[in-house]
């Protein structure tokens, strides 16, 4: 009887912060300090919550649009999404609110210095919503994501080695959490890569994406580009990625620890904490 109940108590926390887009929220969180570290550049925190808050308000939407979509028998995400709409709607609001009060107020400069990646970031979730877009989703969603992380840091631009790192873990990530939904994307139409390959050639494609990602970054090592902290953030986040799609079975489990292999890349931040005590 404890044992089920730790169980049942365990899954319910995990649903939530799978539910509420905790993990990626903080998952977003561990990006930005990885490479304002790494870059030297030190965000405002009006910047990194309106980061933040704008990712969590548009996952919630993405997955409440989903829900709506989804027809019966609901999986237990839109459940969900569909009994708590009123309070998820409003908290979208709030947030969404919050968001363009700080961007028009503390970001404004950032948002206009990064126009053309809002315009083609908008027009490319036109593309998706009418299922016109001649791209998969996992493509858009992994490409834009870094992109999105990288706009802070101008200069990031110089270092292909880094972003190319950050974005073939980007992408199998990407891969392996939408490979979940496989089946709902069939129903709904959803442009994806899941339509194209087989569940054997998606696992063979992320073992590759995997392996290219390793290859570079212990290359990149090798040549110094990557400082040991940085390089043991980046390695210990490959190596979480590897451990959550193999031995999580799991859904909601294995979905958040997925989405959670990016907290190693708070790795640089806390080493120069500790370091600094000395």
């Amino acid at each position: 009887m404890f044992q089920r109940n730790k169980k049942e108590g365990t899954n319910w926390i995990l649903s939530l912060i799978s539910f509420g887009s905790i993990d990626i929220v903080v998952s977003v969180w561990g990006n930005l300090s990885f490479f304002s570290f790494y870059f030297q550049n030190r965000l405002s925190s009006s910047l990194v919550l309106f980061y933040l808050v704008s990712v969590w308000t548009l996952y919630q939407l993405d997955h409440l649009w989903d829900a709506k979509k989804e027809s019966t028998p609901l999986s237990i995400r839109a459940n969900f999404y569909v009994q708590n709409q009123i309070w998820i709607v409003a908290a979208m609001i709030l947030s969404l609110a919050f968001s363009c009060y700080l961007g028009m107020t503390k970001e404004w400069d950032f948002l206009q210095s990064n126009q053309t990646y809002l315009v083609f970031f908008v027009f490319t979730i036109f593309l998706v919503v009418k299922q016109i877009s001649p791209i998969p989703k996992e493509i858009l969603v992994s490409f834009f994501y870094t992109w999105g992380i990288f706009l802070p840091f101008s200069h990031g631009n110089d270092v292909w080695e880094i972003r190319l790192i950050f974005f073939l873990h980007v992408l199998a990530n990407v891969l392996l959490t939408y490979q979940m939904d496989r089946d709902r994307d069939e129903k709904q139409n959803t442009f994806t890569l899941n339509r194209i390959l087989s569940a054997l050639w998606m696992q063979r494609l992320v073992q590759t994406l995997f392996f290219l990602g390793v290859l570079l970054l212990v290359w990149s090592s090798i040549q110094g580009f990557l400082p040991m902290d940085f390089g043991l953030g980046m390695g210990f986040s490959y190596l979480w990625l590897f451990v959550a799609s193999r031995y999580t079975k799991n859904p909601i489990e294995r979905k958040v620890f997925l989405e959670l292999s990016y907290l190693p890349m708070f790795l640089p931040e806390i080493i120069f904490f500790f370091s600094g005590l000395r």
